[in-house]
């Protein structure tokens, strides 16, 4: 499983998760990716042969993953193909993220029935997407999910994050990440995070985090910055992760064939010791 932390601050929206896939009593492997940004593009009815390759809006949007990762990738794969595919009609088409999400939520909803009649409970997800709204000119979170019934399964999907301050937590390790919040709200959600992972209370949480936020209208993935700082707030150790793989040194490798490095924003948090 995993934890996914979705919070809204005056700020941002971001979205906050661990990197650990695990494999039953086989084992776990450190080096899931749960955040996505994905292009979304919108065109209008084309008048001539030149609108076909014309779009109005083009922006970036953000997705976390929970539960199984057979039906997470596979609906992140779906909703990588409609989101830069979307075309409005009329002037009655909503190209509101309701509108764009009830065209989500038609793949999500066939793709997690099929495998849920083959994995049962296993085989069920959930999707956060967040992405700027272009009827109400915000950015607006999305949730998909399911409802486990005694006789069925039915799916869902809603808006969330809709006030400045909200913390949400999702996935095997929101009970403790809760815990950890409600101790202390004024931790920021990648330290609730660490702390969730440091904890070993839940297994299937760990590895390096993840982050990815909105701070205007575009999703952007960042690495993080781990520093750990003793109580006088002085500077421990500082480790630097890209997704899920340790960055040593950058600057030394693209001085190396083939002479190439990321380019890459970061997001820094402070480890109390």
């Amino acid at each position: 499983m995993t934890l996914v932390i979705a919070n809204r601050t005056a700020k941002e929206v971001s979205f906050s998760a661990d990197s650990r896939i695990t494999f039953g009593s086989t084992g776990y492997f450190d080096k899931g990716i749960k955040l996505f940004s994905v292009p979304f593009k919108l065109k209008g009815p084309a008048k001539s042969k030149e609108d076909f390759g014309k779009y109005e809006f083009e922006h970036n949007y953000g997705i976390a993953v929970v539960g199984s990762t057979t039906n997470a990738f596979t609906v992140k794969d779906s909703i990588v193909e409609i989101l830069p595919n979307v075309t409005y009609l009329t002037n009655m088409s909503d190209v509101s993220i309701i509108g764009i999400g009830w065209f989500i939520y038609k793949a999500y909803k066939e793709i997690s029935e099929e495998l849920a009649q083959v994995l049962r409970e296993g085989g069920l997800c959930e999707i956060i997407l967040s992405g700027y709204c272009l009827i109400e000119r915000k950015v607006r979170i999305l949730r998909f999910f399911p409802i486990i019934l005694p006789d069925k399964v039915e799916f869902k999907f809603e808006e969330i994050l809709q006030n400045e301050g909200d913390m949400l937590f999702y996935g095997s390790g929101k009970q403790v990440a809760q815990e950890i919040y409600d101790a202390d709200k004024t931790l920021e959600a990648l330290q609730i995070l660490k702390k969730v992972i440091e904890s070993g209370r839940e297994t299937t949480v760990g590895g390096p985090m993840q982050s990815g936020s909105i701070y205007d209208k575009d999703f952007k993935i960042s690495g993080v910055i781990e520093q750990e700082v003793n109580s006088e707030g002085q500077v421990l150790n500082t480790t630097k992760y890209r997704r899920a793989f340790l960055v040593k040194d950058e600057l030394t490798e693209a001085t190396k064939p083939p002479y190439l490095a990321f380019s890459y924003g970061y997001k820094q948090v402070k480890i109390k010791r």
